[in-house]
């Protein structure tokens, strides 16, 4: 038995730029909170890893208090951030900027007080994660990256108590770093969006294409079927008409399928001329029939839609030498109202009846 194979997963795309940095931002945050959760408890921990280490550099009561509570702070902020990202609630920069001091603070103090070396590489490493996570949300970027990046060379300043020229010229590379870095990223970003909004515009082609009838340039069955059920669903007031050719198998039989091919073409022409608004749908229903969906129409103003399509295929004039009818085509049509309690279909049934009753009074007219 031959195995079911998995379906490719449909490409991602977003309808506006504003929804592609919302998806970038629940991608991104979880893995800034793990970041930033992981050093908290590293600071927490930190006599458990580095062996009683608050006793090795003398810290105060005071100083570990401060430590602390801003790391328990940085983990509740970080929680609270994959649940915004993931539930798309506003604040987060405010939330980022608010974990940030609180980073800055921790630093400052382990710097210019403990003097403990390796508070650097975890805030330098910060303020990458930072960029890497948040460079395509310039607010939330700047919120978590600029009070670090003032906390350290303000540290810097107060540890030699003086501006230290080595650390003056790391720090301008390394803010050079954190620039073209983010440049090249968002170079990728809005790559990105380009590619989402050729897709976009495929899709929509694409989308196009599976609602049109090909002949006749107007929707589909299928597409007409969808807009009926919408319609109905939504209790929007509508009145439909199906539309027949007359006699359109001598015509083909006549001229040739080519000729009756271009023959249906012209009548949607005339169709689409007749309706009322962009939002009448006109639609081939099936060979030589049509379907015609007029919103906020009563069915007295529908007969004189019918009247403008006769007129217009009388205008149309297109030679129908074996019409018993007319010497032009003409067409039948039936005419049915949206009533509460109707499906779709039943509505398409009572205008199919309309038009039967109007070939059985002798065609080229409009029956209700």
């Amino acid at each position: 038995m031959e195995k079911r194979r998995n379906t490719p997963p449909e490409l991602a795309t977003w309808p506006t730029r504003k929804s592609m940095v919302h998806h970038g931002l629940a991608m991104n945050l979880p893995w800034l909170a793990f970041v930033n959760v992981s050093f908290a408890l590293m600071l927490l921990l930190r006599n458990v890893l580095f062996g009683n280490i608050d006793s090795q550099v003398g810290a105060t009561k005071y100083l570990t208090m401060m430590v602390d509570t801003s790391m328990l702070g940085v983990i509740i902020l970080s929680t609270a951030l994959m649940v915004m990202a993931w539930r798309r609630i506003v604040g987060i920069s405010v939330v980022l900027f608010i974990c940030s001091l609180l980073w800055s603070l921790c630093s400052y103090l382990l710097i210019t007080v403990v003097q403990l070396p390796h508070a650097w590489p975890i805030f330098v490493i910060l303020l990458l994660a930072g960029m890497t996570a948040l460079y395509f949300h310039p607010s939330g970027l700047l919120s978590f990256v600029l009070p670090l990046w003032i906390a350290l060379p303000s540290a810097s300043i107060a540890l030699n108590q003086s501006v230290n020229l080595h650390f003056a010229v790391i720090w301008v590379v390394f803010t050079l770093i954190l620039i073209c870095g983010r440049f090249i990223l968002l170079n990728w970003f809005e790559e990105a969006w380009r590619r989402n909004q050729q897709n976009q515009r495929l899709i929509l082609r694409l989308d196009a294409l599976a609602h049109l009838d090909a002949l006749t340039q107007t929707a589909n069955r299928r597409a007409m079927e969808t807009v009926l059920e919408n319609a109905v669903d939504q209790k929007k007031a509508f009145s439909l008409i199906m539309l027949d050719v007359d006699y359109f198998k001598l015509y083909n039989d006549t001229y040739g399928h080519q000729a009756g091919d271009d023959c249906l073409a012209q009548v949607a022409q005339v169709l689409k001329k007749s309706v009322r608004t962009p939002h009448d749908v006109v639609s081939r229903y099936g060979g030589e029939e049509f379907v015609v969906i007029l919103f906020d129409c009563p069915e007295n103003m529908a007969e004189q839609v019918a009247i403008r399509i006769q007129e217009g295929l009388y205008s149309a004039a297109i030679p129908h030498s074996g019409s018993k009818v007319s010497g032009v085509v003409t067409a039948s049509m039936g005419i049915a109202g949206m009533e509460d309690g109707l499906a779709g279909p039943e509505i398409i049934a009572r205008a199919d009846a309309a038009l039967y009753r109007a070939k059985e009074a002798g065609r080229d007219r409009w029956s209700r």
